[in-house]
């Protein structure tokens, strides 16, 4: 702790920090001031715990320099030392919320003690704001969780008996009592190459970024994420899609979460109905969801309203169509599966089927059969349920029809023969493939969908792209790779055979030489005695 003492006498300043065992009763620094006006520019500087101060003193008296460090310190214990214990110090010293005063000429006892009951107050205060910053702290972390959790009952159930009687802690749900609201929905997008790929980290850093926002605090909203990882939002107020109705609000609110969500971020944003009960957001968010969905079918990404949604029909996948295209890939025509997948594109987007997992399940399907194709035609590895789960989610990522269907025709492209040009392009990204192999195989955490995130291409992609320009699958280079690596260290005695499997990647060294005799025909001794003769 730190203590001020502060007295136009020097033998007062002298005796008091001198012949006083300061740090028995915990005070560690002691500094000392000739005047209210020099104590200032101390006090600012070294933040005292405890300041002993005289009340009558040239330049600045105790009692103004008191008022003034108050609005510094409100709560630092002040003790005053005066020999005038008149009515008018007694007033100034209440007002200043002074700790107590101790009359001169001083008693070293009483000032120790006197000081010691102002450290144990201070010791206390500090405790009891340590434990309000540690209480609020609590509170605004789990604040986005609990509008969360309001955003998906009202919802759903916004008659729950729970609901009405939480809505009255308006600090805490912000929303008023009554209508209007209106519903917006968000559908978000991003690629783990720029984002985490777990969605509850970047769901979490946006939530608690609107909780904080001073735009949405002032309006009232309350946003959460439904169980389908859409952004929800329950504005107060009434909002249409013209500029009349306040369509100029929902674009400002739109722009905030773009600014929120950040540049690696697609957002697109659907706006229900306005209602005028809790009761009916259920049908409002309904609405607006179906409007978020309509922009796929966009190319550009400004709010939907609802009352522009025109007509919609359910996308069934063609099996038969599936199986023309298996056809024509097995015979060598790429050009005519491109043909079949930009026809169903044509037909989806006259459609607009509003589910969009449906739609997008009608593409998976058309890459099943392609991976299979490439699988029987010996351009991929067989297809495990592994890898059909990382191409799901791959797709579930993509924010427009354009982009899925090209996305499916990159796979086609792979099995395409490339032209002189496309040749000579492919040759680029093999040496970009094959340098970051060669950089980075040893390393922990090395695998195939590091590569495909480095090269910027899907991780099924990578690997038909690669048997296609090479003839080998990626993970039989990334073994030749290793051995090659290894048998050239294992040429040389003083590596230990630990310290080679490490060089290679591996911790282990019983699966180390499992995985050379496995590839060598001999074990990494046997292969280091040839070596040697």
């Amino acid at each position: 702790m730190k203590l001020l003492i502060i007295d136009d006498e020097t033998r007062t300043r002298e005796l008091l920090k001198n012949y006083i065992p300061w740090d028995t009763v915990g005070i560690d620094e002691v500094e000392t001031a000739r005047n209210g006006l020099q104590a200032l520019e101390i006090a600012m500087e070294h933040k005292p715990d405890i300041i002993l101060c005289d009340i009558r003193m040239p330049k600045m008296s105790g009692i103004e320099f008191a008022s003034q460090y108050r609005e510094t310190d409100p709560d630092c214990p002040i003790i005053f030392l005066s020999g005038f214990s008149d009515k008018e110090y007694l007033k100034s010293a209440i007002q200043l919320k002074v700790f107590t005063y101790i009359e001169k000429p001083v008693n070293l006892n009483e000032v120790r003690d006197v000081v010691e009951s102002a450290i144990r107050l201070r010791k206390e205060e500090q405790k009891r704001k340590e434990e309000e910053r540690k209480l609020q702290e609590g509170y605004d972390h789990s604040l986005p969780y609990l509008r969360q959790e309001m955003v998906r009952r009202l919802v759903s159930n916004p008659e729950s008996p729970h609901v009405i009687p939480a809505l009255r802690s308006r600090e805490t749900f912000l929303l008023p009592a009554e209508g209007p609201f209106t519903i917006a929905v968000s559908s978000l997008y991003w690629s783990p190459f720029n984002l985490p790929e777990d969605p509850g980290v970047t769901q979490l850093r946006i939530l608690e970024a609107i909780s904080s926002c001073y735009y949405f605090n002032e309006m009232k909203a309350l946003a959460g994420f439904d169980s389908l990882n859409h952004l929800v939002l329950i504005l107060p107020g009434e909002y249409g899609s013209t500029y009349r109705k306040g369509r100029a609000e929902i674009e400002d609110v739109f722009s905030e979460l773009r600014v929120i969500a950040g540049p690696t971020v697609d957002i697109r944003i659907g706006i229900g109905q306005t209602v005028f009960s809790h009761k009916e957001i259920p049908e409002s968010y309904r609405m607006a969801s179906l409007a978020c969905a309509y922009q796929y079918y966009s190319s550009g990404s400004k709010p939907i309203f609802s009352d522009a949604l025109d007509s919609h029909a359910p996308v069934v996948t063609n099996w038969e169509e599936v199986r023309m295209m298996r056809d024509q890939l097995r015979k060598g025509h790429v050009d005519e599966a491109k043909r079949i997948v930009g026809e169903w594109t044509a037909y989806a987007r006259k459609q607009r089927d509003l589910d969009i997992l449906r739609l997008k399940d009608t593409y998976f399907q058309f890459l099943i059969a392609i991976m299979e194709t490439a699988v029987q035609l010996g351009l991929a590895e067989i297809s495990k349920d592994t890898e059909r789960r990382y191409m799901w989610k791959e797709i579930d990522r993509i924010p427009s029809l354009e982009e899925l269907e090209q996305y499916v025709l990159s796979f086609l492209d792979a099995m395409a023969e490339p032209s002189d040009d496309e040749a000579g392009a492919g040759s680029g990204k093999m040496r970009e493939i094959m340098r970051y192999i060669h950089a980075h195989f040893h390393e922990k955490g090395f695998t195939i969908r590091a590569i495909a995130d480095h090269v910027q291409l899907s991780e099924t992609y990578l690997c038909a792209y690669f048997k296609k320009h090479s003839r080998q699958t990626i993970k039989e280079y990334i073994t030749d790779t290793r051995m090659n690596k290894a048998k050239e260290l294992l040429s040389d005695q003083n590596v230990k055979m630990i310290e080679v499997a490490l060089l290679i990647g591996m911790t282990d060294a019983n699966y180390f030489t499992t995985f050379f005799k496995r590839n060598a025909g001999c074990t990494p001794s046997e292969f280091r005695e040839r070596a040697a003769r």
